[in-house]
């Protein structure tokens, strides 16, 4: 099999990627409209993640609270930028609360990045920590700035 037949692209999306100023108010929202139940385990609906990677190529340290829900068959990924320089908090602060990305799965995320550099892709940030899956995000198209993000299952 090619590389373009086994690529994510031919697959649909494993989530959408929402930046929120603040987390708690949009699970509420969302669930009162009855998406969800966003929970992290049986006791948290949040959890935070610090990351060590790269942001435009440079080191970089951030801590993320995250949340997911179902929407159908895809999850609805909340995001709020908590501490430190990161893509979401760029965008937050362009752009105020809305959709960020779109993710897909890949088990070969570096290929896939060297790949779509290759043909002149952007990555934006990116985090591979050690012993745990790893993502990136590609720079955000010119249609409402939306980033690609890339995450080992």
């Amino acid at each position: 099999m090619s590389t373009a037949e086994t690529s994510f692209r031919n697959t649909r999306p494993h989530h959408v990627g929402v930046v929120v100023r603040d987390i708690s108010k949009a699970i509420a929202h969302l669930e009162a409209l009855g998406f969800g139940p966003f929970m992290f385990d049986e006791e948290h609906k949040t959890f935070a993640i610090h990351f060590k990677g790269e942001l435009h190529g440079e080191p970089a340290e951030w801590v993320t609270t995250i949340s997911n829900g179902q929407m159908g068959d895809v999850q609805l990924e909340l995001l709020e930028p908590t501490e430190g320089a990161q893509a979401l908090k760029e965008t937050l602060d362009a752009q105020g609360e809305g959709l960020h990305h779109i993710g897909w799965l890949s088990s070969d995320v570096r290929g896939e990045m060297e790949r779509a550099k290759a043909r002149g892709a952007k990555v934006w940030t990116s985090s591979f920590p050690e012993g745990e899956p790893g993502f990136c995000y590609f720079e955000g198209t010119g249609l409402g700035n939306i980033a690609i993000e890339l995450r080992e299952p």
